[in-house]
């Protein structure tokens, strides 16, 4: 797999060794649900069948036709319960974490529901076509292991697909397609302002959040990354002059904290962006989100490109 393509090379989270497997018919593996049952991944047909109301409010799961893939993909949805049509809303893109699913973000935990309610936030979360399908950020071969003292190695990354180069560059390009097919379909649904769409993702959605913040640059009012890693092979910073940035790590994450973090800083503000740092202390890789996913939230709120 090339070295140069545009790619994060520090902080593949939840990634500890591979698994040799094959992409399932309906684009997925296993899945994660707001608690830590796996229950069975709905097939694609299954999931055609699944009604769904157009123009709804509050909590669902959606899916459409993924022509690209030849499947029903899922993706998780929150419309605001004031949302009347006639005024516009904001939109926020969120984009999960290696091994997850389209419902990551709204454990109970999080308070998600809340919080989009608070500020009036549409927020979808795409699938990405696959659990580990990186968004288009192309994986290298080599990542960091996470690690956290007294603590079992986590073994997510156990259950990554290990596909041949070719099948990752496949299901990388159908990921991207996937996350940019929702978004478009949910801004022709609904009165989004397209003025006011915000990219954010955790862990490998943060990677995705990098990739996909500099190439759709001219599409976000603003970029959220948690945990997301620093490290990249020419990546082009200044693409995203004039887009706030949120960048947030706990302070015990092993994936990314400290003089990676420092180092990583540097390099955006020696590009003249200026973005928003928040280590949470003590916080490993998965509980710096309960802390930062609000953080971000409302730093979108009051921040506009």
């Amino acid at each position: 797999m090339s070295r140069r393509i545009v790619v994060i090379l520090a902080a593949l989270i939840l990634l500890t060794c591979t698994a040799r497997a094959q992409v399932p018919a309906n684009g997925t593996s296993n899945t994660l649900s707001r608690g830590n049952e796996r229950p069975p991944v709905m097939s694609s047909e299954e999931l055609a069948k699944q009604p769904q109301t157009p123009g709804a409010t509050g909590e669902q799961e959606r899916h459409y036709y993924f022509a690209d893939a030849g499947l029903e993909s899922p993706y998780h949805l929150y419309v605001p319960t004031t949302y009347d049509g006639k005024k516009k809303m904001p939109l926020i893109l969120a984009l999960h974490g290696a091994g997850a699913r389209d419902n990551y973000f709204f454990r109970p935990a999080y308070g998600t529901p809340a919080l989009l309610e608070k500020y009036g936030f549409i927020f979808v979360t795409p699938l990405g076509y696959d659990e580990f399908g990186a968004y288009g950020a192309m994986f290298v071969s080599r990542v960091p292991a996470v690690t956290y003292p007294g603590v079992a190695p986590n073994l997510i990354g156990q259950r990554r697909p290990k596909w041949t180069p070719e099948e990752a560059a496949r299901v990388n390009d159908l990921s991207e397609k996937d996350v940019m097919n929702v978004l478009a379909i949910v801004e022709k649904e609904y009165n989004v302002d397209t003025s006011s769409v915000y990219l954010m993702g955790h862990s490998m959605g943060g990677m995705g959040t990098w990739y996909l913040g500099q190439k759709y640059a001219e599409k976000w009012a603003g970029l959220g990354v948690m945990s997301g890693g620093f490290g990249y092979v020419d990546y082009p910073f200044r693409r995203l002059i004039g887009i706030p940035l949120i960048i947030t790590a706990g302070g015990m994450d092993t994936a990314l904290h400290g003089a990676e973090a420092q180092a990583g800083l540097a390099k955006l503000r020696a590009a003249s962006l200026d973005p928003v740092y928040i280590e949470v202390p003590g916080a490993t890789h998965m509980s710096n989100i309960p802390t930062s996913f609000p953080q971000v939230l409302a730093f979108f709120a009051t921040h506009h490109r």
